[in-house]
């Protein structure tokens, strides 16, 4: 079904922002020994300095990387929140450590409307993270040795009192080729599922029954969301090496969006969407408190293209077992770049690109993290975008946002700078 998208001021018009897939990748952690690989093996563009890596400066004006005129998204699954604290937290560590920080924000200015609430210090190890619904908040992790395994999901405990587990709750089987570090974590409450990119495992934790536990063949997995009743999940045929696909293999409407319905037993798929001829590869799916799906992915020159689909095209796809195309879906416009991208209770969060700053060796910069609510009226048909409400800005590269990730109809936001990781939780003023 199709539906309606409009951003205040700018009716229907969306538009597809310009970044490299590595480059949004890297910039978001420091630089370990995958990403100098990523950086200097398989894409030219990007480098690490001072420990972070990035889209270079010398490659500012290729085609498709300006950054008027591109973005990418995340849902805040991939993060490699366990690489710790290296020479990257800072543009310049010299000039950070002097710079006052504050204890849970860091250099990073609160903006008004929202409020810090509690933070909490991450787990050494810890990778991308998943939330129960709540009312109390368990975390969950997806702890990696390296890029091929061995994957381990752990218990993170309660919010938020973190730690991590002794002992993993279900490992999962090393892959027998490079992963793309395109991990994720989701819960139901139930049951928890872990995915690895490629060749593609879907681990189906059970909370109450953990004997109950089962893998499941799902090939080349990207990204993952929760609706009521079903784990969304992007899928595409066994046999396209990663590298190959989508980077140099064919465009076309290979890849699938695909419910695992959790209230059958046993659990069943039922494809709800297929990509647009333009997709080379899926990258996120972030699912707000009031059912609307965000679905990510990158076209044949980079670009990030997220798509927005209203409820109802979601539910009518689960009842009929027909897909819908994501082509009829309207395209996410979020006035600037975004790096990352998590659900805000009845909106999205963005953490949006800037120009870099003075003498910056990087190509941009972060410049904040931004709410925009989103209304959905006709029947569930239509989705409509409020104003931007910017949540921080950043003065400086001193303390740097690494993850989003939804808790509630709050926002976690992990921050990483000289007094280390930490969890913040965000949340709208009264």
């Amino acid at each position: 079904m199709k539906t309606e998208w409009m951003m205040a001021g700018q009716g229907l018009k969306g538009f597809a922002w310009v970044l490299t897939t590595l480059a949004m990748v890297l910039t978001g952690t420091g630089c370990g020994e995958g990403d100098v690989a990523d950086a200097s093996g398989r894409d030219p563009r990007t480098a690490c300095v001072d420990g972070q890596c990035g889209l270079t400066a010398a490659f500012a004006s290729d085609a498709g990387t300006a950054f008027d005129a591109g973005t990418a998204t995340d849902a805040g699954t991939t993060s490699d929140a366990g690489t710790g604290i290296d020479a990257g937290w800072g543009h310049d560590a010299g000039d950070c450590l002097p710079a006052p920080h504050d204890p849970k924000l860091g250099t990073l200015q609160l903006q008004p409307g929202f409020v810090a609430a509690e933070s909490a210090p991450l787990p050494e190890g810890t990778g991308p993270l998943g939330v129960t619904p709540g009312p109390t908040y368990s975390l969950y992790t997806l702890v990696s040795e390296n890029y091929s395994g061995p994957h381990a999901l752990y218990s993170l405990g309660m919010w938020p009192q973190l730690s991590l587990g002794v002992a993993p709750l279900l490992n999962l089987p090393t892959a027998d080729s490079f992963n793309h570090k395109n991990d994720f974590v989701e819960t139901d409450g139930q049951r928890i599922i872990a995915g690895v990119n490629y060749p593609g495992i879907l681990a189906v934790y059970d909370i109450d029954t953990p004997a109950a536990s089962t893998f499941i063949p799902l090939t080349n997995l990207t990204a993952a969301g929760v609706i009521p009743g079903a784990f969304l999940l992007t899928t595409r045929p066994l046999g396209n090496d990663p590298w190959e696909y989508p980077w140099e293999g064919e465009a076309g409407e290979r890849e699938t969006l695909v419910a695992l319905r959790t209230d059958t037993a046993p659990l069943t798929q039922t494809t709800v969407a297929t990509f647009p001829s333009e997709n080379r590869r899926s990258f996120s799916i972030s699912v707000s408190t009031h059912g609307v799906v965000l679905v990510s992915y990158y076209d044949p020159s980079f670009n990030l293209v997220t798509r927005v689909v209203a409820p109802a095209a979601i539910t009518q796809a689960m009842t009929s077992g027909i897909p819908f195309s994501l082509a009829d879906a309207p395209v996410l416009d979020a006035g600037a770049p975004v790096a990352r991208l998590a659900r805000h209770g009845e909106g999205v969060s963005v953490l949006r690109i800037g120009p870099p700053g003075p003498n910056s060796p990087y190509a941009f910069d972060y410049s904040d993290v931004s709410r925009f609510a989103i209304s959905v009226t006709n029947a569930g048909a239509t989705v409509t975008a409020g104003a931007r409400h910017p949540i921080v800005v950043f003065p400086d590269r001193c303390t740097q946002v690494f993850d989003m990730t939804a808790i509630g109809s709050d926002l976690l936001l992990g921050v990483r700078d000289k007094n280390g990781s930490r969890l913040i939780r965000i949340q709208q003023a009264p």
